[in-house]
């Protein structure tokens, strides 16, 4: 196995453990942040670490980075502006609104 499909397996690796903790933890969460239909998610949350090797060593990317699938009225740059963790700030002992970093 080349250095590129060596690498490449590692990422699908790391990807779909990512995907299937998600998954397992927050359904609805995982469908939109991984951009998979809800119905898939109860799929991937049952994965064995042996099918989630089986399917990191193919010679493809399992990750899509980039065109974000955005609706006609919602423009890139908002939807990547959801992407940016959010922070908590507490003052004098009350929970202030969330905020962008």
């Amino acid at each position: 196995m080349s250095t590129l499909e060596q690498d490449l397996a590692h990422l699908n690796f790391e990807y779909l453990m990512l995907a299937r903790e998600c998954a397992r933890s927050n359904p609805l969460e995982a469908a939109w942040r991984f951009g998979v239909d809800p119905e898939q998610i109860g799929e991937i949350a049952g994965y064995s670490l042996e099918r989630i090797r089986e399917l990191s060593d193919i010679a493809r990317a399992v990750v899509t980075l980039i065109p974000l699938n955005t609706s006609q009225n919602v423009s890139l740059a908002s939807h990547s502006a959801l992407l940016i963790p959010v922070k908590k700030h507490k003052m004098e002992g009350l929970n202030a609104p969330l905020t962008r970093q």
